[in-house]
């Protein structure tokens, strides 16, 4: 076990029994059939009790219970567990919503009187189930919102008017769209990035992003006093983060709103908001879209359950719009633009982003990830080799991790270890063998090969420690904080201890370099 969290000054209050998981929440792939039994009353209450419509259940199972998973994996469970609206009314019901449509009410209208039903007590209510067996399930349009009350995830919110929230959303929207017809570089923050991997550059707003990680992590190891540090470089680096409006700077920044938010960070979340605000203030004018954005999130309700709840399902909302965009664009985007997919895919993890339905575009984005590759100018060999190398490992991120096809994953990392052998510099070459290792370790922990999963985590450490040319870069913790999980997960408890004291040794020397606050 780790050793008791110390009495530290207060950074951001955690709220009662939210205390942060050590493993991530796990994908949609790792649901066992114990897991979805466990969670079947909570769903049915929903589905049923509540008559939530199925885009509504799966936003509060993935940010208030943890559990995520997609539309299909419902619609099999709702099919296996012989869980049907329809099948649930009453005879009175059915007779009176018959009368109404044969009137003056829609089908719509129709349809949601039948649902709010509870059981079927009649022959005539049990063949009406029956016939429409095809269709007990409600289908969601991701992308659509309802058309009279904008989002209704919250029935009757003791916060603003939703039109207001939804400045949030159509803000949002506008950046991406408005970034994504007009934004041209010649040097793309990932590229930047990958020149020098041991000094990234200080406007890089990921590395904003897991500067905020690491202080979720060192406050859940009780590390508050390192916690602030980190919280206070991450505020230094967002003074640089927003000199560059690349597209992905927005979704970097709500990506951090969102864990704050999840994680019950919200006092840092207030310094978080105002603190962008002022930046933003003095860069841009007051009408331009990142000030309202932020004016806007400042403004809302994270007291209550239901406040938070709903911004979490708003953001959300905001980002799988965003994946739409970026799908619906690959196939005109340049090779300029293939940058933007990276992030996608590559930040595609995180809580904000993760279970986006990327699965249900395969075609789409495999022919546009692969034209994007032909297309890319590449003058000298090297950098052929390094945009080969980044191609690969981006196919394998997206296969793995969006369509779960671990057989063909497991051929694709080996062979990018096999390139990675000769070609590159020690840097870049490095950098990509961690990133095979950390897949394998993934793949091998779906057979529960535990030998090597424990063995390819370590070469990953090691191979990240060679490509950033030091063992207190931020890349490197984060790993060290996914070896400890590994081994506390397998009960062997001193070593994740081990390396968790190790990963916070290795932060402590990571934050030295902090201003001077004269």
């Amino acid at each position: 076990m780790y050793p008791a969290r110390p009495r530290l000054p207060v950074l951001a209050p955690r709220l009662p029994g939210n205390s942060p998981p050590v493993v991530e929440r796990p994908s949609v792939k790792e649901h066992t059939e114990q897991e979805w039994d466990a969670r079947r009353g909570l769903i049915h209450a929903l589905y049923i009790g509540d008559n939530r419509k199925l885009n509504e259940i799966m936003a509060i199972m993935e940010t208030k219970y943890g559990f995520a998973a997609t539309e299909q994996m419902y619609k099999k469970r709702f099919k296996k567990w012989n869980i049907r609206k329809r099948s649930y009314r009453k005879a009175s019901d059915v007779a009176k919503a018959t009368s109404d449509a044969s009137t003056t009410a829609s089908p719509s209208t129709t349809s949601s009187s039948s649902s709010s039903s509870s059981s079927s007590s009649s022959s005539s209510s049990t063949e009406a189930a029956r016939q429409g067996a095809d269709e007990d399930v409600e289908v969601i349009t991701r992308t659509e919102l309802p058309t009279t009350t904008g989002l209704d995830l919250v029935p009757m919110p003791n916060f603003r008017p939703l039109a207001d929230l939804e400045l949030i959303l159509n803000g949002v929207m506008s950046w991406s769209s408005v970034k994504l017809e007009s934004y041209r570089i010649a040097s793309d923050p990932m590229s930047q990035y990958l020149a020098a991997p041991n000094q990234p550059p200080m406007q890089d707003s990921r590395t904003m992003y897991r500067t905020f990680e690491l202080v979720f992590d060192l406050w859940s190891y009780g590390k508050g006093d390192l916690a602030g540090m980190a919280a206070r470089k991450g505020f230094y680096v967002m003074e640089f983060v927003l000199t560059e409006e690349h597209p992905d700077l927005l979704w970097h920044m709500l990506d951090t709103i969102y864990d704050m938010i999840d994680r019950g960070h919200l006092q840092l979340l207030g310094m978080f908001l105002r603190h962008a605000l002022v930046l933003a203030r003095r860069r841009f004018p007051e009408s331009y879209p990142l000030i309202r954005i932020l004016q806007q999130l400042l403004v809302c309700d994270y007291q209550t359950e239901n406040g938070r709840q709903f911004i979490c399902y708003l953001l959300r909302q905001a980002w799988l719009r965003n994946v739409d965009l970026l799908a619906d664009h690959i196939k005109k985007s340049t090779s300029q633009e293939f940058w933007l997919y990276e992030q996608l895919i590559w930040d595609g993890r995180t809580r904000l982003r993760r279970n986006n339905g990327l699965a249900n575009k395969r075609e789409l984005m495999y022919e546009g990830l692969e034209n994007l590759v032909q297309h890319e100018e590449q003058p000298l060999e090297t950098d052929s080799n390094l945009e080969k190398l980044r191609a690969d490992a981006l196919i394998l991120e997206f296969t793995q991790m969006d369509l779960g096809d671990r057989e063909k994953a497991e051929q694709m990392a080996l062979d990018l270890l096999d390139t990675n052998q000769f070609g590159l510099g020690p840097l870049s070459a490095a950098r990509f063998h961690a990133y095979a290792r950390k897949m394998l370790a993934r793949i091998f922990e779906s057979k529960e090969d535990w030998d090597q999963v424990e063995e390819n985590l370590k070469s990953a450490i090691h191979m990240r420690e060679a490509a950033h040319g030091t063992s207190s870069n931020l890349r490197v913790i984060r790993d060290m904080w996914v070896l400890a999980a590994y081994y506390q997960k397998v009960g062997k408890l001193e070593n994740a201890l081990q390396v968790a004291q190790d990963a916070i040794t290795r932060a402590q020397q990571y934050l030295r370099d902090l201003p001077r606050c004269d």
